[in-house]
């Protein structure tokens, strides 16, 4: 095999690999989650804000506000996550608004961030 074949070939198990390892769980058709205990909150965070807002909710990149200090409520948090920030430098990750967390995700998410409060 060249280069290019052993790359797709890779890629190929990789995807495989990926879909065939979901823990199984309570969800509506294409919805995601209906059961906050199908939802790892910690593996929210990893993939949706730690790229910004660092393990400890303080990095600070790309202009995110630290979570360590955040006095929002959680309905705040909530309607953030959801809808993203009003000056854009949050995007929106409610599924309403193409992103791909459903409210028992979001409200989830919205209640691990309270654990990084110092």
């Amino acid at each position: 095999m060249v280069g290019s074949e052993i790359k797709l070939v890779t890629l190929f198990f990789m995807a495989a690999i990926m879909t065939s390892c979901g823990a199984e769980m309570t969800t509506t058709e294409s919805n995601g989650p209906t059961d906050p205990k199908d939802v790892d909150p910690s593996l929210l965070y990893v993939r949706h804000c730690v790229d910004c807002h660092g393990v400890s909710g303080d990095l600070g990149l790309m202009g995110a506000k630290s979570l360590a200090n955040s006095t929002l409520t959680l309905e705040d948090r909530i309607e953030l996550i959801t809808d993203g920030s009003d000056n854009g430098k949050m995007k929106p990750f409610g599924t309403q608004h193409y992103g791909d967390l459903n409210e028992v995700e979001i409200e989830v998410l919205a209640r691990y961030i309270e654990t990084l409060r110092q």
